[in-house]
């Protein structure tokens, strides 16, 4: 914002910093040295006005000279001598101007011929002064541009790593999928082609949000809902699934497909390795200033964070961690065959 508003601004305040300078000029004539006000008007307005034009030729030459490419004695010579030759110019120009504007007063003619050294030496001021202000401006441009290119090309590896995650995932569910349809197909025909029209539903919904970083938890849920019916066709009665959703949770937002990997893992460590029931159980709630939604499933026999390659929450947590910057974000938990694993998404 303050960017814009420089960039906006930047010649306004350029001539209000001039009428500024030329206000303190006149009251310096009329109350310091008693020059007539008419006088003094025109002498503040000629000699500031005039260094404010050559001074916007200044600001063009530091704007566009490529200082990476001179060394400090070239920057040096090149402002020596542009010192020079602006301070002469405006010399000549305003004591031309200042004359033909003034009639002849002798009073303020001897003013003008013995504060010509005064004037000269403030004409090096000025210079340096603007020089300083145009390199600081000039400097914080293209310090907030490499910044913009900077934060543009993280925003882009992050959504490069995020699609690699995702990518990560789709196909390993459909692996799975496509081996519980094949194990239905010579058993149990009619459950295989419902799970095949299922999983087209859900592979069309996901195909639908995969360009979707944030979806609210309501359309997560139904999401989910889509695959855990697939993975019911296969275990029927044996899965069962508790959801515990504050009304307040739905319409927050959370990544796209955060979930899926969670309920895969479920499905996978407690159900296929069951020979019973098994409860996977959702629940969401708001808790200082965090959507908390815990997904925890009953196991028997081997703790379930000691099999397979953990791929699944690994990814979880890379992806949180790209795109809020925190690695805490992912608990775990596991007491009296239950796992569980509880995502902390910041509201703000």
């Amino acid at each position: 914002m303050l960017e814009r508003f420089l960039k906006n601004n930047f010649y306004v305040m350029y001539l209000l910093m001039w009428i500024a300078v030329a206000a303190v000029h006149f009251y310096l004539l009329w109350a310091g040295w008693n020059i007539d006000p008419g006088y003094a008007i025109i002498d503040s307005l000629v000699f500031n006005m005039l260094f404010a034009l050559l001074g916007a030729g200044l600001w063009s030459w530091v704007r566009y000279a490529d200082l990476q490419k001179r060394n400090f004695l070239q920057i040096f010579m090149n402002h020596l001598t542009g010192c020079a030759i602006t301070v002469i110019v405006w010399i000549i120009l305003s004591y031309t101007l200042v004359g033909w504007m003034v009639p002849d007063d002798l009073s303020y003619n001897e003013f003008l011929d013995k504060s010509m050294m005064v004037r000269a030496i403030s004409g090096v001021l000025y210079y340096l002064l603007l020089t300083a202000v145009f390199y600081l401006h000039t400097s914080y441009r293209e310090l907030f541009e490499k910044n913009q290119r900077e934060t543009k090309l993280i925003t882009m590896l992050r959504e490069a790593e995020l699609n690699m995650l995702r990518s990560q995932i789709k196909p390993h569910f459909l692996f799975n999928s496509l081996n519980s349809i094949n194990s239905l197909i010579l058993n149990n025909p009619a459950h295989a082609q419902e799970m095949v029209i299922k999983l087209s539903e859900f592979i069309r919904y996901s195909l639908s949000n995969q360009d979707e970083s944030m979806i609210t938890l309501e359309k997560e849920l139904y999401h989910m809902a889509l695959y855990l019916e697939i993975e019911r066709v296969r275990f029927s009665d044996r899965l069962l699934i508790e959801k515990s959703i504050d009304e307040a949770c739905l319409e927050r937002k959370l990544p796209a497909m955060i979930l899926q990997p969670l309920l895969e893992n479920a499905v996978k460590y407690g159900v296929y390795e069951s020979t019973g029931k098994v409860d996977i159980a959702i629940q969401a709630r708001l808790e200082n200033n965090f959507l908390v939604v815990d997904v925890s499933n009953s196991f028997e026999g081997t703790d379930p964070t000691r099999k397979g390659t953990g791929t699944g929450l690994k990814n979880i947590s890379k992806r949180l961690l790209a795109i809020y910057g925190r690695s805490d974000l992912v608990k775990i938990r596991n007491e009296n065959n239950t796992f569980n694993v509880e995502l902390q998404i910041p509201l703000s």
